[in-house]
């Protein structure tokens, strides 16, 4: 954190963009005047709350998602609002945008083992679009409240007691089981934005341990039952090494999975054979409209219920590899909630050739924590719902706790210095966890981890490194 202002003079702009709506909105008509209030009150609420009480992380959440926003409205209202109106809400939200960026650099808190980012425009730009991705994820979440956290207390608890009892901790199998390959599955040629790929479906091998509660509650979402993955391979497969690419949280989806693990390389010119699985409640597994609904968003118990059903999950994946190519060299590499998964895969999976944890997730409850509205994480820690009274009842499940059984040498982990997403402190505590293997920071934000020119060749260095290239 480089300091911490007293006001944050910079919202100023924000405020008077805000107000600068009202006016060239107003005299039109009522539906443009409507329109137009929208934005306008949401940006005079954030920069004013920036101006006089800085450090909201919430108000930059909603500065950064309403400059963008703003700005394309003032686009599309350009005929009532006038040229010139237009064109000062255009420029308006773009440079509300770059103040939401800055806001969040100047509190960005940053551990002392890692430097600083820098305060390139270019970067506060990558820092805006985490936190307007954030504001829309916050916005369409649940937050639980009155009978919902009397559940969550309830059924924590019983997790709680149920892994003291069992002893998950020291004794892993009895909560994950005996993991095999999937059970008769089904594969067709699919062909999605120009990419052929194999599409394999088959029933999940996960059966959640009976003294776990909200079981049914987890097993009435139907289409999760039915685990999934999109496969390339060269021929059969054979004699070439294996990729296994976890995606990240409301991913799941072709055109997002494709672009972001770059199959081109990976598969095309490195010669890998590709499995991308689909994580529980993601893609075509998704129990709501939106793609990992309720995956970190559901009752607190079904966060045991995911994160073991995703291990599961992917073992199954690395069994049917090991199934139809049993001299495969296998390697791992997931970015965000899929480097989470990664990691817990490193503690489960000593014969893997390489695991890379990207931008990783590594504590679920302080994520939750630190994005949610301060009042109301303030009314569950009264309730006795912390991150870390949470972090203990999923102990069994946390990348964290479980001690890495791939050699330290093939490990590696990559990060982002100004990750609005992810705290840097999560990745390099996975780090010293895993006895300080690789680490590459990157000067950039989590979304911005495909287009930075330091990922790709740590990638392929760590490929290399451990047998993986073709």
């Amino acid at each position: 954190m480089r300091w911490q202002p007293r006001r944050f003079k910079s919202a100023a702009v924000v405020l008077a963009v805000g107000l600068f709506w009202l006016i060239a909105a107003w005299p039109t008509n009522w539906g443009v005047a409507i329109l137009g209030t929208l934005p306008g009150v949401v940006l005079i609420a954030t920069g004013a709350g920036q101006l006089l009480w800085a450090g909201d992380r919430q108000l930059c959440y909603h500065m950064a998602l309403a400059g963008p926003v703003s700005a394309v409205l003032a686009a599309v209202l350009g005929y009532w609002l006038g040229l010139w109106e237009s064109l000062v809400l255009i420029i308006g939200g773009g440079a509300t945008f770059i103040v939401a960026g800055w806001a969040l650099r100047v509190q960005h808190p940053v551990p002392v083992d890692v430097s600083p980012p820098t305060t390139r425009v270019k970067l506060l730009a990558k820092m805006a679009s985490d936190a307007a991705l954030l504001g829309f994820f916050i916005n369409c979440a649940r937050v639980p409240r009155g009978a919902a956290v009397d559940t969550d207390i309830r059924e924590l608890d019983v997790i709680g007691k149920a892994a003291a009892s069992q002893d998950w901790l020291h004794h892993p199998e009895r909560l994950h089981g005996v993991v095999a390959p999937f059970e008769s599955p089904q594969i067709e040629r699919v062909r999605t934005f120009g990419v052929d790929y194999e599409w394999l479906t088959a029933a999940s091998r996960y059966t959640p341990d009976p003294v776990l509660p909200g079981i049914e509650r987890w097993q009435g979402h139907v289409n999760n039952r039915t685990m999934a993955a999109r496969i390339l391979r060269h021929g059969e497969g054979r004699g070439r090494p294996w990729l296994l690419c976890v995606h990240g949280y409301r991913m799941g989806v072709a055109g997002l999975d494709f672009q972001l693990f770059d199959i081109g390389r990976l598969y095309g010119r490195l010669g890998l054979n590709v499995m991308m699985p689909i994580l529980p409640l993601h893609g075509v597994r998704r129990a709501t409209p939106l793609t990992g609904g309720l995956f970190l968003d559901g009752p607190l118990a079904d966060l045991m219920h995911a994160q073991a059903q995703s291990l599961i999950d992917l073992r199954s994946c690395i069994a049917w590899i090991r199934s139809v190519d049993p001299d495969a060299r296998i390697g791992v590499l997931g970015y965000s909630l899929g480097g989470y998964h990664a990691a817990l895969l490193a503690a489960h999976e000593p014969d893997l050739a390489c695991v890379i944890a990207g931008i990783p997730m590594t504590d679920i409850p302080a994520t939750l924590w630190q994005h949610l509205p301060t009042a109301h994480a303030r009314y569950l820690e009264a309730r006795g719902l912390s991150a870390s009274a949470v972090g203990e009842r999923l102990a069994a499940v946390s990348p964290l706790i479980a001690e890495p059984r791939v050699p330290q040498a093939r490990r590696y982990i990559f990060a982002a210095t100004a990750d609005q997403l992810i705290a840097p402190e999560q990745p390099l505590a996975l780090w010293h966890h895993w006895g300080e293997p690789p680490l590459q920071w990157y000067d950039g934000s989590h979304l911005s981890v495909r287009h930075e020119v330091d990922v790709g060749p740590f990638i392929d260095r760590a490929l290399a490194e451990t047998g993986m290239h073709a």
